[in-house]
């Protein structure tokens, strides 16, 4: 570095006196870095310090994330607010006509592009780390005809930036946006007089009228909470201000290169502004320094500079076996009773049941837990206890009670002591008990549980449960709760690993970085030492790699660098190679005393715009909606094989799990099996209620930790077609809970259905499935229509039902949404149950295949993918999935099993029926979506009728290109005689291989 950096004195008179040593060659360097800069795949750059996080995105060549790290921890949101404002980004949104009329800010262009700059045009074509810590960063953002600098030091609130013309703020965060609802300049003539809780009616949100910024410093914060304040400080006074005081302003400059500061300063309610003068000052005041010889020269350093501690590594042996735990298994045996809501605990009616489970299953019958006879559980509360003698070794360890899910409210008393209680209904956590378990006795553990009913959107539901609360596939009154997964006591040592989140790296070289962040418990006593090593999986490999150092805090980060890394890829383009890392925790003697070990992917994701890339190679999205069972303590790893396996022959490569978080196997068996997941969290129609929002922000982060460190996580998605007033203030609130907390930075979408991710219903809610041929959306995360089940399957459950319309009753608890099928399948008149089922599925499956395939033939032009709705039933229903209850394929999924082939010949018509003798047309398409050409295929079709007559046949032979979709042609033919046909269209390889078929139905009529 070129500069010494002091903390400086705002009391004038003071006279700090500092005194430099030359630190010799053996004193160590490895200063604590307060600097934070980074890049993030291939096009985002992240800086900041303690009290700021920035990201600019190089493609857009704007900030696009600011967070004021000062804020109270749920309320620290995105300060950019891209949030677009014209009615065209609302097409097709479920919401669109309550689209708010957004006022124009004079002199001020529309369009939330984010915080850049008035000079230069396109992207960053370079970016360049100039200096990276300890105590100072500076970036250079290059490009035609501009450069910007982004300048911070390790102790201050303040960014730096220099760019050419100007700058342009589309938008910050404030009103109509949240958080913030007042701005206030620092003019000596009007503010601030003394507190005033509420601010004067002048400091609303509202452009400005002075084209300079009065006192050279503008504030922006929320009157009543800590969101923290953005201060806007103008270093060049030159500059001509447009709209500042609103959400959107621009400040131009007469010369080249200008400069404003960023003041990410502490919120203090009306008292705000007086935080922002002070770091204004520490930004612009001048220091008086003199530099003399220190008058004697044998002074030492009394209190050195913190550092890190020193990291060794090495290329490890054979690992030791995995550390396991001291642990009392708790599952199996437990008393369970019930009561009316507040009146327990029960007295008498206990059963003996097994744990975990579902009160559902384990109080009822087989053959009633999916029928009217269940839904009066859900309205109780509910007790488990049960004794237990907690083995003498335990004594003098720390004690804590693992539960690995409850479902939705538990309190939890030991001994009769009351330890909490805990929200939530997949989320493991953990309480301490040391002081509470008796060792070498017997202890009484009694656990609480219920849950609020939810009537979907009706009610507006306050439960943080997604679709496992409420949604179209379930009944409103059947909702799980219980114990659900596994507990247990443990006994370990007064510092332990509470968690441990990863971040893995591609490098410029073609290597890689696993990034291990160790967070402790404990009281550090005695000197630690954390050791790490990565050892393949499930591939050959000779590389070993380990690295040790010791814990000096509450929180340790190590990076591995892995050379030759063998990177994860989804299955349809690689190998889904997984590293195992191990983690222990040493004691000055060597002894074990914690350890982890787990599954790792090397690799990234992102996503620009809607287009996604795995490895920084681009991969169209083929993929499915997911539910799994209704009582989530039913699906094992074995259930979830099942499951996947049959979700992976629909040739999807994501599964999307639909407004819930999953059980452990699931993302364990994702990672081995290659397929990315798409993790959404909330449902959608919940209180327009910032409390909630907050409340729900709290609840993210734990479901979060517990999944991030899977490799086939790809995306957060937070809530699904949210109101636009849900939209500003609860997601706002939830995107930044992954946007920090996740150290892979992966993508984050607010809402589904919504700004280029579009859920359509067309043949279903409205419209016809034909609208699907004029699709143009980037995305498409939902779409579909309801088909019967499989005969067999429909008989187990609804046997005696027909027709529907003598039976509304039964069919609406299954679900079946009556009036929309009608409509889209027709009155089923005299036919039979198993005669009208064929043409639901037949329904259903045409709208799938034109949908599909129409996403496919417009890949990244502009469509980066599309996830049919949905795989599998989760309870015995009448829904829009492609495999029903019993896990039997419908003709649905073999419809989408052709359509989403990875290399597929599709078949683009705009109708299904021709009369005899006329015209048939339809366009021949050959799309691959993998990664290598296909050298001299050749795509063959033919038109054959019911008995397999050919009546036409045709064939092309070319070089399909990697990851591609080529127009072939148009197929012709003059209809024959009335009947039912087939078009089959298939790609061979060059040594005649068949590599997929595709089939389309159609009608000749008289």
């Amino acid at each position: 570095a070129d500069a010494l950096l002091f903390a400086a004195s705002l009391m004038p008179g003071e006279l700090p006196e500092y005194r430099i040593a030359p630190a010799g060659p053996s004193i160590p360097t490895n200063f604590i870095n307060g600097i934070h800069l980074r890049k993030v795949g291939m096009h985002r750059v992240e800086l900041g310090n303690r009290f700021f996080r920035v990201v600019v995105d190089t493609e857009q060549a704007a900030i696009v994330q600011a967070y004021n790290l000062t804020a109270d921890t749920y309320r620290t949101v995105n300060l950019v607010e891209t949030t677009p404002e014209h009615a065209e980004a609302l097409r097709d949104d479920i919401h669109a006509a309550a689209a708010p009329q957004f006022q124009p800010v004079p002199g001020v262009p529309e369009g939330n592009v984010g915080w850049t700059s008035l000079g230069g045009q396109g992207s960053f074509s370079q970016v360049e780390f100039i200096e990276a810590g300890p105590l100072r960063g500076r970036v250079r953002f290059s490009r035609p005809g501009e450069a910007w600098e982004l300048v911070w030091t390790a102790e201050s609130c303040a960014l730096r930036w220099r760019a050419q013309k100007g700058f342009r703020f589309t938008a910050v965060s404030a009103w109509p946006f949240l958080p913030f609802d007042r701005y206030v300049d620092v003019t000596e003539y009007e503010w601030p007089t003394g507190p005033e809780p509420e601010g004067p009616p002048r400091h609303q949100i509202a452009p400005r009228p002075s084209s300079k910024l009065p006192g050279g410093l503008g504030v922006y914060y929320h009157h009543a909470h800590n969101y923290g304040a953005l201060g806007v400080l103008a270093l060049d006074t030159n500059l001509t201000w447009t709209g500042i005081g609103s959400r959107r302003f621009i400040a131009e400059s007469p010369a080249g290169t200008t400069e404003l500061a960023l003041l990410f300063c502490s919120w203090a309610g009306p008292n705000t502004l007086l935080q922002a003068r002070r770091e204004a000052r520490v930004v612009l005041e001048p220091l008086l320094w003199t530099v003399r010889p220190a008058p004697d020269r044998s002074d030492t350093i009394r209190v050195p500079a913190p550092r890190t501690a020193a990291v060794e590594y090495d290329y490890a042996g054979d690992d030791p076996p995995p550390f396991v735990p001291e642990a009392l298994d708790l599952d199996g045996l437990w008393e369970l009773a019930w009561c009316e809501k507040g009146q327990g605990p029960p007295t008498n009616h206990w059963r003996t049941v097994r744990v975990p489970g579902t009160v559902h299953t384990q109080w009822l019958p087989r053959d009633q837990i999916y029928s009217r006879q269940a839904t009066w559980l859900s309205s109780k509360e509910w007790w488990y206890r049960r004794s237990f003698v907690v083995p003498e070794p335990f004594a003098g360890r720390r004690l804590r009670l693992q539960f690995g899910a409850t479902d939705y409210y538990a309190d939890i008393w030991l001994n009769g002591t009351w330890l909490g209680r805990h929200e939530g209904y997949i989320d493991p956590y953990e309480l301490e008990v040391t002081d509470l378990a008796r060792p070498g006795q017997t202890n009484q553990l009694l656990v609480r549980v219920w849950t609020p009913v939810s009537y979907y959107w009706k009610h507006r539901p306050y439960t943080i449960k997604g679709a496992y609360g409420a949604v179209d596939q379930k009944p409103d009154d059947i909702t799980a709760l219980g114990i659900t997964r596994s507990v247990r006591l443990v006994a370990c040592a007064q510092v332990f690993l509470k968690d441990l989140a990863l971040a893995t790296r591609l490098t410029e070289d073609g290597q890689a970085e696993l990034e291990v962040e160790l967070e402790w418990d404990g009281q550090l006593h005695e000197p630690l030492v954390v050791e790490l090593s990565l050892r393949p999986r499930n591939f050959q490999g000779s590389d070993r790699y380990r690295a040790r150092t010791t814990v000096s805090g509450p929180v340790t980060r190590l990076v591995l660098p892995v050379k030759h890394p063998q990177l994860w890829w989804t299955w349809d383009q690689g190998r889904p190679n997984l590293y195992t890392l191990e983690v222990r925790l040493r004691d000055a003697s060597g002894r074990v005393l914690d350890g982890r070990s787990l599954p790792v992917g090397l690799r990234e994701i992102e996503k620009v715009g809607w287009v996604f890339y795995l490895n920084r190679r681009r991969l169209f999205i083929r993929g499915t909606n997911y539910y799994g069972r209704l009582y989530l303590s039913e699906m094992d790893r074995a259930a979830y094989q099942r499951d996947l396996e049959l979700m992976l022959g629909l040739n999807v490569n994501l599964i999307r799990l639909h407004c819930h978080f999953s059980n452990p196997e699931f993302y364990d068996l994702a990672d081995e099996l290659g397929v990315l997941v798409w993790q959404d969290f909330l449902e959608a129609w919940y209180p327009e209620d910032t409390r909630f929002s907050v409340r729900a922000a709290a609840l993210y982060d734990p479901l979060i930790r517990s999944v991030c460190n899977h490799a086939c996580v790809s995306l957060w998605a937070t809530c699904d077609e949210e109101s636009l007033e849900n939209y500003r203030d609860l997601t706002k609130h939830l995107a930044a809970r992954p946007a920090l907390l996740d150290l892979q930075r992966r993508p984050v979408v607010r809402s589904t259905g919504r700004y280029g991710d579009a859920h359509l219903y067309y043949g279903w809610y409205g419209g016809s499935i034909w609208d699907y041929t004029r699709m143009t959306e980037p995305f498409v995360s939902e779409l579909g229509a309801t088909a019967l089940p499989n005969y067999e399957t429909l008989m187990k459950y609804l046997p005696g039902a027909w027709p529907i319309s003598e039976h509304i009753e039964e069919w609406t608890f299954r679900r079946l949404q009556i009036p929309e099928a009608m409509r889209a399948w027709g009155p089923p008149g005299n036919l039979s149950l198993k005669d009208y089922i064929p043409r639901t599925q037949a329904y259903a499956a045409r709208l799938f295949q034109i949908a599909l395939e129409r996403a496919r033939r417009l890949k990244y032009n502009p469509t980066g993918g599309i996830c049919h709705f949905h795989a599998i039933d989760l309870w015995p229903s009448v829904t829009m999935a492609a495999i029903d209850f019993d896990r039997v394929p419908t003709k649905v999924f073999y419809t989408v099993q052709r359509s989403f082939a990875p290399v597929c010949a599709s078949i683009e018509y705009d109708r299904d029926t021709w009369p005899t003798g006329t015209p048939f047309r339809c366009k021949l398409w050959v799309i691959n979506d993998r990664w290598e050409p296909i050298a001299n295929a050749t795509v063959r079709w033919r038109i054959v009728d019911a008995h397999g007559r050919e009546h036409q046949a045709g064939q092309q032979r070319l070089d399909v290109p990697e990851d591609s979709a080529l127009p072939l042609g148009l197929i012709q033919w003059i209809t024959g005689p009335p009947g039912r046909y087939e078009l089959r269209a298939q790609v061979e390889s060059a040594a005649g291989t068949q590599v997929s078929e595709n089939v389309f139905e159609f009608e000749v009529r008289p």
